[in-house]
């Protein structure tokens, strides 16, 4: 599975490397949003789904058409000590008017957690791929507001005493607010 991503990501950072060649911009967001991560636990057996608030930043570049980011996240919830994402975002824009764009990609990256249960502390750190869509409005001419959907898969898991700790899918619903910017 780790090869996998590696692989995705690679993949991801050459295409953009192909379609960024001209009359870019670049990009720097923040983002905040909330998100739902469903899980299981085997002893006893409970599935469930936590609820978080996110907050991130990302940078990237954008041509007419395409655009990439690389982002972190911070995940906020009692349920865990802490929660953090690292990775790539490769979006296809659709131009649907001079204000407004949609966008569906694909991303892939790094999932850490650290939490604690039965007195135990654990620990996962894992790769996740996934899809994300959304609109992007052009509110002036250096900044964007961006809201989206990010399915992220992770299956990723931590065993201790027999008892096992399985996360499945984190899908967040997010707004961003981008500043576009030209470098020369």
């Amino acid at each position: 599975m780790r090869k996998k991503v590696k692989k995705i990501i690679l993949a991801l950072s050459l295409v953009s490397c192909a379609v960024m060649a001209n009359d870019t911009q670049s990009l720097v967001g923040i983002e905040g949003g909330y998100s739902s991560l469903s899980y299981e636990q085997n002893i006893p057996y409970n599935n469930d789904t936590y609820t978080l608030g996110s907050a991130g930043v990302k940078v990237g570049a954008q041509n007419k058409n395409y655009r990439i980011f690389a982002g972190a996240r911070y995940y906020n919830s009692k349920n865990f000590d802490y929660m953090t994402t690292l990775g790539v975002e490769l979006q296809y824009l659709i131009n649907v008017s001079p204000t407004v764009n949609c966008f569906i990609g694909l991303n892939a990256g790094i999932i850490n957690i650290g939490f604690t249960r039965n007195n135990f502390s654990r620990t996962i750190s894992d790769n996740y791929y996934g899809g994300d869509l959304g609109l992007n409005f052009h509110v002036a001419k250096s900044i964007d507001l961006e809201l989206g959907l990010r399915v992220m898969d992770i299956e990723a898991e931590n065993t201790q005493n027999n008892i096992t700790y399985k996360f499945n899918t984190l899908v967040s619903g997010y707004g961003s607010i981008i500043y576009k910017f030209q470098m020369d």
